[in-house]
């Protein structure tokens, strides 16, 4: 009787110790794992969103600078409908209609004109570094 009663008192005591021990110990690994990596933060991406709204049959503002892998966001704040269609073809959004926007995540630099196809004296110009 003695012998079931250690064998089963050592069980018991093996189960608490893996149901109770064994988290803790994980959990403290893997804090240790985690505090030893290298921090993420210089990897975080730096990229920004830039949003020019169109109103009053304007781009305002007329003149962005932006850096490569940036995102512009044009949004259409007017009664009508507008596009943004670079001169030298490099990027068109189409039709944007009222109450829409469009995105653009920029990838070459350089320094592009652009209008809107349907209201030709609405200029802008985006500047890519």
């Amino acid at each position: 009787m003695s012998g079931w009663f250690s064998s089963k008192h050592l069980l018991v005591s093996i189960g608490f110790m893996l149901a109770v021990c064994l988290p803790a110990l994980v959990l403290s690994t893997e804090g240790q794992a985690a505090a030893a990596r290298p921090v993420r933060a210089a990897t975080v991406s730096s990229r920004k969103l830039h949003i020019v709204t169109i109103k009053d049959m304007k781009y305002q503002v007329p003149t962005l600078t932006v850096e490569v892998g940036d995102t512009v966001e044009w949004k259409n704040e007017d009664i009508v409908s507008h596009t943004v269609t670079a001169v030298n073809k490099a990027f068109d959004s189409g039709t944007i209609r009222r109450g829409r926007s469009w995105k653009l995540v920029v990838k070459k630099r350089g320094t592009f004109a652009y209008t809107c196809t349907f209201h030709p004296n609405m200029k802008g110009v985006l500047i890519v570094r």
